[in-house]
């Protein structure tokens, strides 16, 4: 999915003036949501072929449990567009598949669905059982979707672009020795993971879906295994190695604004030294993850708080306000910052970490686009010191951050 290449730093600039034009939206940071699920009630949707027919004389039925957000916030609206689409493709299933290889009277498709949260992704969880043939086929069919609506997938919840390939070699290590299963190895078992749909997320992991027959007995129908996440984490996170878990998320949370921040101009950290432009975007982007609620479409953030703010993440004094980077003024002792959305984001494919006392050494790729974006795209290469640091808010400040080709 990502190529390697190394190109020039023109190159660079121009692949990210292209990329910012097209790229994903991102959900905007904010405060920490709680766990509850979305607002939502269950309602029944039936269709039958033709449109005229009836149970008794359908040449195809489906009846299809789905949760209806409540659709006063952004949120609850996506939610309730991404389940309608999940209907048109299900619908789609069932014309293309199903109904040409029916033998049963009358076939039917019947689905049940369940919601939970965990952190900022709501899973909706579809479990169909399609009754075709002779003996029913239940499959499981899962909506991961973010604070704002927008559907993600597994790569996002590890937080790593290689979430699938993390997964498979996970479950090898699982299954080995089990003849149940064959003892697939890492190839065969990534042909049957997929990260998007047949993936749901859990408080300390995710749990995957492997369809009937593809490692073992078809009789033993879809597969379900539960991994942690250190288990399907990169080796570098987990109890005794270089980073736990929350430092893995806060880290990768700062070095993606940090990486947008940097990438737009080429520019690099050196002990610490930011630029205007670099230290106004890595602020603009960090002041929407405050709690403040905003006013007027702008968040004012104390002078005193907003300077310690920049100096516990790069250990140097903020050095001033570039327009060009972010709307920031500073008014009455605050900083007055304008409240967005950030359309596109760049991050981290941090490849390897060693951490010698409280310091880090990261070696890895700039990437374009989320986790799970599909166009993710390969910029350059990156090199990262930090070191421990409890006053900030991501628990690391950076020392350096250097741009490679």
């Amino acid at each position: 999915m990502l190529s390697r290449k190394r190109i020039s730093l023109t190159a660079i600039l121009l692949i990210i003036c292209l990329l910012a034009a097209c790229g994903p939206s991102s959900p905007s940071p904010g405060p920490e949501p709680t766990e509850q699920a979305e607002t939502y009630t269950k309602i029944q949707n039936i269709r039958y072929w033709p449109v005229d027919a009836d149970y008794d004389t359908c040449d195809y039925a489906l009846i299809v449990d789905t949760p209806k957000f409540a659709g006063t916030e952004e949120s609850g609206y996506a939610m309730n567009l991404a389940v309608g689409a999940y209907l048109e493709e299900l619908a789609g299933r069932v014309e293309k598949e199903y109904m040409p290889v029916s033998v049963t009277k009358p076939p039917y498709t019947q689905v049940t669905s369940e919601v939970d949260k965990v952190g900022t992704i709501t899973n909706i969880v579809f479990t169909e059982e399609h009754c075709y043939e002779v003996q029913p086929i239940v499959e499981t069919y899962v909506l991961m979707l973010d604070e704002r609506g927008a559907q993600v997938n597994l790569r996002d919840h590890f937080l790593s672009y290689h979430a699938d390939e993390l997964i498979a070699a996970a479950l090898e290590k699982k299954l080995a020795g089990d003849e149940k299963y064959g003892s697939p190895d890492a190839l065969k078992l990534l042909s049957c993971i997929d990260v998007v749909h047949r993936g749901r997320t859990r408080a300390d992991g995710c749990t995957v879906y492997i369809p009937a027959g593809a490692i073992a007995d078809i009789d033993l129908g879809e597969l379900a295994f539960d991994l942690s996440f250190e288990e399907a984490a990169p080796d570098y996170v987990g109890e005794g190695k270089a980073l736990t878990q929350d430092e893995y998320r806060r880290l990768t949370a700062m070095l993606g604004y940090v990486s947008n921040a940097c990438v737009v101009r080429g520019e690099d950290i050196t002990a610490g030294a930011v630029s205007e432009y670099a230290a106004t975007s890595f602020m603009g982007e960090l002041a929407q993850t405050l709690d403040i609620k905003p006013e007027a479409g702008r968040i004012s953030v104390p002078k005193a708080e907003f300077e310690s703010l920049f100096t516990e993440c790069f250990g140097t004094d903020f050095p001033g306000i570039d327009s060009d980077a972010h709307d920031i003024r500073l008014e009455d002792d605050s900083y007055s910052v304008r409240f967005w959305r950030k359309e596109y984001r760049y991050n981290v494919d941090m490849l390897s970490v060693t951490r010698e006392g409280g310091s880090l050494i990261i070696t890895g790729d700039l990437i374009f686009g989320d986790f799970g974006y599909a166009a993710t795209d390969y910029i350059c290469h990156v090199e990262i010191t930090a070191h421990e640091n409890e006053k900030s808010p991501f628990g690391f400040t950076v020392d350096g951050f250097r741009l490679s080709l």
